[in-house]
């Protein structure tokens, strides 16, 4: 009576005695040797013979997966159980449930979001509301996951997913961390998607809300680079109203309490000022006398705000040979 095996190894495993598996060589060999498990040796070693061997089985299936658990980031898994999947007509909705899983347990795994996209590209619309309730899921375990933010952005672009409802989903990450960058860069991804960074409306609606947010914590990076986006087109002095809020913002702030980012956008003011021709003397001043100020409140990039004092000096030098010439 022949024993059964408990062992886990497939070199013991009898449904896989036809295959002769494959071990690292001594080409193979590093200086900075990666310690691995007995486990993970034994299973690329029948990877890679599988491999060679171009089989696509339902024991390779099951292989695959075991090689995923021991490494999740390996692309050439990924890429075999691509070609299995479609090559054995294999269920896609059940490839999803399995996808949920891995991505559950290894959320920055670029190899399992790369994967999960091209499956569903095979099932089509019929799942992008799900996709976006799963990116959810994943962005409120951890708000600023690059890959799920990704993946999200994705979908709405493929299947051209509401504006409306994404600009919400938007605002409830911002409402529960407004330092989100992964949330505003959402919403001018969606505003550029839909073409509506050139509707007036639009913007002003974004510039208010970007405002509000500055008002509340004045030291967000994020919002000021929001709102710099938003300007982007036009220019920052061609919206006097933003001008008017952050002149207003640094009059009503102490000096020692100034965000470095209000000091650094009134900076950017003076440059276009100063490109413009617009009181080009009075905004390089200006514009010096806030580097100075930048040089204290933020003593870290004090080299970059000397060379914009620099850069102001030399735009104006520049603006007066010009206004000379005509």
């Amino acid at each position: 009576m022949n024993e059964i095996s408990t062992s886990p190894l497939y070199k013991d495993n009898a449904d896989w005695k036809d295959v002769t598996p494959i071990y690292p060589g001594k080409d193979e060999e590093v200086a900075v040797k990666i310690a691995v498990t007995e486990d993970f040796i034994d299973a690329f070693a029948y990877f890679r013979a599988v491999l060679i061997k171009k089989e696509k089985s339902t024991r390779v299936m099951t292989l695959l997966e075991d090689c995923i658990r021991l490494n999740p980031a390996n692309y050439t898994v990924w890429q075999y159980r691509r070609l299995c999947l479609t090559e054995l007509g294999c269920d896609l909705k059940k490839e999803m449930r399995y996808l949920d899983e891995i991505i559950e347990e290894s959320s920055k795994n670029y190899q399992v979001w790369h994967h999960r996209r091209f499956i569903v590209e095979l099932i089509g619309e019929s799942v992008a509301q799900g996709e976006l309730s799963f990116c959810e899921k994943i962005i409120q375990d951890e708000e600023k996951n690059y890959h799920a933010w990704q993946h999200r952005q994705w979908v709405a672009r493929t299947f051209k997913v509401p504006l409306d409802d994404e600009l919400s989903f938007a605002l409830k990450m911002l409402l529960i961390d407004s330092r989100n960058n992964s949330a505003y860069n959402y919403r001018y991804f969606l505003l550029t998607l839909h073409d509506k960074i050139e509707d007036k409306n639009m913007i002003d609606i974004e510039i208010n809300l970007a405002k509000q947010f500055i008002r509340n914590i004045p030291n967000n990076e994020s919002a000021w680079n929001y709102l710099t986006g938003l300007l982007i087109n036009d220019g920052i002095t061609a919206n006097s109203d933003v001008v008017s809020f952050v002149e207003d913002l640094y009059d009503t702030t102490p000096e020692d309490k100034r965000s470095p980012f209000l000091l650094a956008f009134i900076a950017d003011i003076m440059l276009e000022n100063i490109e413009n021709q617009v009181k080009a003397d009075e905004s390089a001043e200006r514009a010096k006398q806030l580097y100075t100020e930048l040089q204290k409140s933020d003593p870290v990039r004090v080299n970059y705000y000397k060379h914009q004092s620099l850069l102001a000096q030399t735009m104006l030098v520049k603006s007066q040979t010009k206004v000379a010439a005509k």
